[in-house]
Parts: C-alpha cells; structure tokens; sequence
C-alpha cells in the first residue's frame, strides 16, 4: 500500500525580517553567482560559566553559556541601512554596547 502524502505536502515556514517584516527568500546558486536575501543572526541570553581545562596545571576556560536562543532575521533591503546593523551588532554583542553607553554617561 502507497501513502497518500503528496511530495508538496511538506512545507517550511517563511522567514520574515525582524525590521520591517518582509517575507524573505532562500539563498539562490547558480554556476556563476549566488543571490541573498536575508541574513540570519543567531544570539540570546548569555551568562559566563568556568570550565575545567583537561590539562590540571592549565587555568580554567571562561565561557559564554547561552540560555535563551534567539533568531533574528534581516532582510538585504534592511541590512544596508546602518542603524539595523548597529541593531544587530548590539543584539550580537550587548556587552560592548552596555560599556559604550557607560563610556558616554562617564
């Protein structure tokens, strides 16, 4: 017995821009060149953990855990404009933003 199941039946779900919400498109390749539309950051909640090295007299590794994972998504159109890519420095980087502003309230 065959399964019922069409081969189309199978979707993904459309990625849309954090920014302006713009549905984006997959990445297309053809022999000569390649097209994007969007690019993906990967980020989210972070805290600092130690880890034990393997080699005892080494001393431990400080390490970024990520708790809470977190897509953001921008769309070629956006990603030109420069206050979406400080945005996303930012999200990718909060670190250096919070001693930026502690720099400037200085």
């Amino acid at each position: 017995m065959q399964s019922a199941m069409h081969p189309i039946a199978v979707s993904k779900t459309a990625l849309r821009c954090h920014h302006c919400g713009r549905e984006v498109g997959e990445t297309v390749h053809t022999r000569s060149l390649y097209r994007v539309d969007y690019y993906a950051l990967h980020t989210g909640e972070v805290e600092p953990i130690t880890l034990p090295r393997t080699d005892e007299s080494a001393p431990p590794i400080t390490a970024l855990k990520l708790l809470n994972a977190n897509q953001i998504v921008t769309c070629t159109d956006c990603y030109r404009q420069p206050g979406v890519r400080q945005e996303r420095e930012s999200l990718f980087r909060p670190e250096l933003t919070a001693a930026i502003e502690q720099d400037a309230a200085s």
